[in-house]
């Protein structure tokens, strides 16, 4: 083989491959579909990485061809591309532009035409061609010079195709797979084939006649008869399909090899329209351009070589700050420039700079802040420095050290003092990118932050909750047009990974006077869009003041039993051991119960459960998952244990062997981690760990509630919002019956389950209550009569029919369910009662697929329960927030310490716990006035298991 190679594109083919294979909730900020072009991009780029060829060109169909005018069925079936694909397409077309990669096409013929052409004129010029498409039908031209590459069952996963791949494949070689095509025909191409011929037959016919004339020519050879007939019968259409899926070699085109040279290429309009599509993760896989171009975003000293020695210095610094001035008076021609992260970050090292620096931010209308730490966990990661940016043109910072190896820092107790009455004046907005890390690492060294907050993390999710990227280096180059330095650049990553502390002090002043210059600026950009979008009130109203409540609940943590805990493992570990002990006699054998492979063997194949519509894994082996397994409780003891047996492991796993060994050394306390920006809906999650999944469905995994203790002399007191998604529907909704049912007091589940079955409430069975319950929650999730089904155990038509009754008893529930899907269709978002937004892009394509279906169902179903479940978020949030300013302002020594999606638990001490539930409970009820009136249960006790109720 040659040692120079092309390598062809097939347009249209990988389009087309990545549209249905890739999710269509791929979007760019504009909400304009990219799947498509994500995949093709992300193809292109992989290949010219992975196989460094000399030449590279890209073909695409243009219309009908010869082989429509020979057949008017041909590809007849075939729906019209979607404009959803369509419009990508064109997009397509703009990347391989950027990328200065010429575009072959011939007026009648298909791009596997073009492109068989090129490779073939290619071989004739001494240059080895890669054909790389999603379509199959190329693999007959492939030669020793030749080759295909192919996406896999998943889109990222590649096949080349040489000879010998293709006769593994096949059992054929490459010039038999046309005659092969001619016999079993092509359904998505309408080619018709010989019917009565499939892949076994057509296979076994070519290995022993070799050619389809040769076929033809020993008839009466051929064997059994059927197929002999079938054959005879055929024999017009084998010939037609022949011609019909020919690719044609000699098509009215010419290679330009000079023309498809990898050459440089303007990588500026690249990136800009990468950042158009929000396709940062490609920006690292393009070709390097002639020069290397320098990141922006790195500071002045990272980008000028200077010495710590001279980024620190003395009072001729000070002609470097430039004159402050509100951001209300930033000029816009200032932001989204492309400009490096500051002029220079000046590196204070002595009592003077900090005074200047310090007089600076406090005349300042905004400043932004950011800490650089020894580590991601901000109870025990150590302080290391402090950056801060100001500046009419958001270009002036300043980084203090504080515990760099190469360099001695100020006292904490000097830069603290310096920089208090600053964090402190409230006339003073402070923006900063995830701004509960930083207040929670200042609070720890003693400095207080007061005042108006901007988190530009929080900003951006806001506008955009369905973002992959909220990071301040995506957003400062989707936002900013600025390649950010990524930390791995100081740090490294791995196992030679380091902490920040370790390195140079002008190295970190440069990153972090670039993170704190770009959270400024992005405040300014982030600012009037939420402005634009109405999502003023929802930022500085909750969003903000939620922030701090957030980091004084992390810091106070939660009290563990670690040694319930340890006899609880002990007493776990041997019932799991049991469990498995039978679950192995049962099989007659011992096996890995963990390995699917294994379990699925002893399931369907030793014990022979069914297997009716199970789906199997790509190992294929029946799946045994979850939810096949309560499909098949029931059919044999085995499955109640293996279910039992999954239970224990992730306990044990999960919470009992590692809670204890999150507990805090200094505080003696589990301290988890509240992200704001974790779900769409507004729901708070919580991480390391995460104490809102601590199991409850199960009465040994609420017993893992006990280990949760208040300190002695103090109690935990858990005050829960009761059915807050049911009244928030009924206050929506309006309808006239589900209002009334609460505004009576009645068990609503109850209620409702009279209503559908037309019984008296004092009559209404357990199991009736149980289907009311399961629908009236189900509703808010937009629940099918198949879903109804499987969640009860009703039949389908059963099911249906409860759906029917259901809403015609509840007439102003079905009405809010239609009327929110034809909003999220017609403008793309729903809203909750507070604004908060959740956009819903997919609900306007017309993709005709199952694919397409199903997110779209799907779609429906998130677009229905937001305006719900996200104003219950909101709802817990506003109480949240007052609370932690009442039990302030009545100096009580009482604290928020969790928060569990509709659960607050707060730890009080014993004399404090009649009016401490009082305020709470008068609080979280008075927090939204809703119609449906909002109802709070308080309990209280040691635990977070033996409670009792308090009041009310």
């Amino acid at each position: 083989m040659s040692t120079l190679k092309l390598i062809l594109i097939d347009g249209h083919s990988l389009a087309f491959r990545a549209f249905h294979a890739l999710p269509l909730t791929l979007t760019a900020p504009s909400g304009e579909l990219t799947n498509a072009v994500y995949g093709f991009t992300s193809m292109l780029l992989t290949v010219l990485r992975d196989q460094t060829p000399e030449y590279v060109a890209v073909a695409f169909d243009v219309g009908k061809t010869f082989r429509h005018e020979m057949y008017s069925d041909y590809k007849g079936h075939r729906e019209r591309m979607p404009d959803e694909l369509r419009t990508q397409v064109e997009r397509i077309k703009e990347v391989v532009e950027a990328l200065n990669i010429p575009v072959f096409t011939a007026e009648g013929f298909e791009a596997d035409d073009v492109l068989a052409t090129l490779a073939r004129q290619a071989s004739g010029q001494g240059v080895d061609s890669l054909i790389v498409t999603g379509d199959r039908d190329i693999l007959q031209v492939v030669d020793d010079q030749i080759h295909v590459l192919t996406s896999g069952r998943q889109f990222s996963e590649t096949i080349i195709y040489d000879p010998a791949a293709v006769q593994e494949r096949y059992g054929l070689r490459p010039n038999q797979l046309l005659d092969y095509k001619a016999l079993v025909g092509d359904k998505s191409d309408n080619i018709p084939g010989v019917r009565g011929v499939g892949e076994k037959g057509a296979s076994t016919l070519l290995q022993k006649f070799e050619t389809l004339d040769a076929v033809y020519d020993r008839l009466a050879e051929v064997t059994p008869e059927r197929t002999r007939k079938a054959l005879a019968e055929g024999q017009a259409d084998a010939d037609l399909s022949r011609k019909l899926g020919r690719i044609v070699t000699d098509a009215p085109i010419q290679l330009d090899l000079a023309a498809c040279r990898t050459r440089d290429y303007d990588r500026e309009r690249a990136v800009a329209l990468f950042r158009e599509l929000a396709f940062r993760s490609l920006v690292e896989k393009l070709p390097a351009p002639a020069v290397e171009e320098k990141r922006g975003g790195g500071g002045a000293e990272e980008q000028r070589g200077e010495s710590a020695e001279e980024a620190r210095g003395g009072e001729e610094q000070m002609a470097l700050f430039a004159t402050e001035a509100g951001l209300s008076e930033t000029p816009q021609s200032l932001i989204a420039s492309g400009r490096p992260a500051a002029d220079t970050t000046v590196v204070v090292t002595s009592p003077a700079v900090l005074a200047e620096v310090a007089g600076r931010l406090a005349g300042a209308a905004m400043i932004a802040f950011d800490t650089e730490t020894t580590g991601i966990d901000p109870q025990s990661a150590d302080l290391v420095g402090v950056a801060a940016a100001w500046g009419r043109e958001l270009d002036q910072a300043a980084y203090i050290p504080l515990r760099h190896a190469d360099t001695p820092g100020l006292p904490w107790e000097t830069v603290a003092a310096a920089l208090q009455p600053v964090f402190a004046d409230p006339q003073i907005a402070k923006a900063a990118h995830n701004v509960s890390y930083d207040l929670t690492m200042l609070a720890r060294s003693g400095l207080v932050v007061q005042g108006d907050l901007v988190d530009t993390m929080i900003a951006a999710w806001l506008i955009d909750p369905g973002s992959r990227g909220l990071g301040l280096k995506d957003q400062a180059w989707t936002r900013l047009n600025v390649e950010m330095t990524p930390i791995s650049d100081l740090i490294g990553s791995g196992k030679s990974q380091i902490t920040m502390d370790r390195v140079p002090a002008a190295t970190a002043a440069a990153y972090a006077g670039a993170d704190a210059v770009m959270t400024l600026r992005l405040a300014a950009v982030l600012l009037p869009e939420l402005a634009q979008k109405g999502l003023t009130s929802l930022f500085r109203d909750i969003e903000m003041p939620l922030a701090p409540v957030l980091a004084e609940m992390e810091a106070a943590g939660v009290k563990l039993d670690a040694d319930f805990l340890k006899q609880m493992s002990v007493e776990l570990t041997a019932r799991l051991r049991q469990t498995e002990r039978e679950i192995q006699e049962i099989a007659g054998y011992a096996f890995n119960i963990n390995s699917t492979q294994q379990l699925s063997d002893v399931l369907f194949g030793k014990l022979g459960l069914p297997t009716a519509g199970l789906k199997k894994t790509q190992a294929g082996a029946y799946s045994t998952a979850a939810d096949v397994l309560e499909g098949l409780r029931g059919k044999h003891e085995i499955v109640d244990l293996i279910l039992e047996q999954r239970q224990l492991s992730k306990l044990l796993s999960t919470y009992v062997d590692a809670l204890p060994n999150m507990i805090n050394s200094r505080t003696g306390r589990v301290h988890t981690s509240y992200n704001q920006t974790g779900a769409e809906t507004g729901r708070l999650s919580s991480t390391n760990p995460n104490l809102q999944n601590i199991p409850v469905r199960t009465d040994i995994g609420r017993e893992i509630r006990r280990a949760f203790v208040a300190e002695p002399g103090w109690l935990l007191l858990s005050a829960d919002y009761s059915q807050v998604e049911l009244r928030i529907l009924a206050h929506i909704s309006g309808d006239e019956y589900l209002l009334a049912a609460f505004g009576r007091g009645e068990d609503i589940h109850a209620s409702a389950a009279a209503k559908v079955y037309g019984v008296p409430l004092s009559q209404v069975t357990k199991e009736q209550r149980a289907v009311a319950k399961m629908m009236n929650f189900a509703t808010s999730y937009g629940v099918t009569a198949y879903g109804l089904a499987q969640r009860t155990g009703l039949s389908r038509s059963d099911a249906e029919d409860f759906l029917q009754r259901y809403f015609a008893t509840y007439p102003g529930v079905r009405r809010y369910i239609e009327e929110t899907k034809a909003t999220a269709r017609e403008q793309g978002y729903v809203e909750t009662l507070l604004g908060r937004r959740r956009y819903f892009p997919v609900l306007r394509t017309t993709a005709n697929t199952q694919q397409a279906y199903n997110i779209r169902m799907a779609a429906e179903r998130a677009a229905i329960n937001h305006p719900i479940q996200g104003t219950a978020a909101d709802i817990i949030k506003i109480a949240m927030i007052r609370l932690h300013r009442a039990l302030a302002e009545r100096g009580s020594r009482a604290r928020m310490i969790l928060q569990v999606h509709d659960e607050l638990v707060l730890e009080t001490p014993e004399q404090e716990l009649a009016a401490t539930a009082s305020l709470v409970r008068e609080t979280m009820e008075a927090a939204y006035d809703l119609k449906a009136a909002l109802k709070v249960d308080v309990e209280a006790g040691p635990n977070w298991y033996e409670m009792e109720a308090v009041g009310g």
